[in-house]
């Protein structure tokens, strides 16, 4: 009889993680290949195999202060994405959020840019909760657009969006919308009574500078871009992704 062997594909090897109070059983290799977080620490030398996190249900590895829910959608998306399992993956902002929490927090690069791109097709995510989460996950390409959409609308910033975001940040948005200066604009204006008097004069026109502030919302500045000034108060390199 031959000797037997183990695949060396599809012979996989596991790992137990304990969170909050469900074990966890799952595949080994994704975590050594895809987190440089786990790589690292199944790569360190190791006494008695009895004494090993994570072999079996007796001594799992304890993922402290990660919830069951989150852990869930987490393993979804790494396991069920590159089958296209749709059906298998989160649906929403939250759930995918959950995803984007746990791959940054872990190192799983791949996984936290799939949460990235199916949190952008997501057109309902306020501004707040944008900006907040662009700060928290270093989301670079979300921060300036969503600030610069805040800044520019005819609503200011609520006290709602402010605690989402932080007051600092709220403030310093603030600042931002109210720096907007008035320019005086010359108009001509064709004076048909000096045409009249001076026939062959062909100058028949005036300029008038003039300077129209009126009260009402903020409807005029949608054009405009504050990224510079954005910029500079939130001390965002130009080296940063948009």
């Amino acid at each position: 009889m031959s000797e037997i062997s183990k695949h060396e594909r599809f012979y996989m090897n596991t790992v137990t993680f304990l969170v909050e109070d469900c074990l966890f059983k799952v595949p080994r290799s994704p975590f050594e290949t895809e987190s440089t977080v786990f790589k690292d620490m199944f790569s360190l030398p190791v006494g008695e195999v009895d004494g090993v996190e994570g072999l079996n249900d007796v001594k799992p590895i304890r993922l402290e202060g990660t919830k069951k829910d989150d852990f869930e959608r987490f393993m979804s998306v790494l396991l069920y994405r590159p089958n296209g399992l749709s059906s298998e993956l989160p649906v929403n902002v939250e759930q995918w959020t959950s995803v984007l929490k746990l791959s940054t927090l872990w190192g799983f690069s791949m996984v936290r840019q799939t949460a990235i791109s199916r949190l952008d097709g997501f057109t309902t995510i306020p501004l707040a909760k944008k900006i907040a989460l662009a700060y928290e996950y270093e989301l670079e390409s979300w921060l300036l657009p969503a600030m610069n959409e805040l800044v520019r609308r005819p609503e200011p910033i609520s006290m709602e969006e402010a605690s989402c975001m932080g007051f600092e940040t709220a403030l310093k948005l603030a600042s931002v919308r109210e720096k907007l200066h008035f320019r005086l604009v010359p108009q001509e204006i064709k004076c048909q009574s000096h045409s009249a008097a001076r026939i062959y004069d062909i100058n028949n026109t005036h300029r008038y500078f003039i300077k129209e502030i009126t009260p009402g919302p903020r409807v005029d500045v949608w054009e405009l871009d504050f990224t510079p000034i954005l910029r500079t108060t939130f001390n965002i390199s130009t080296t940063e992704e948009e």
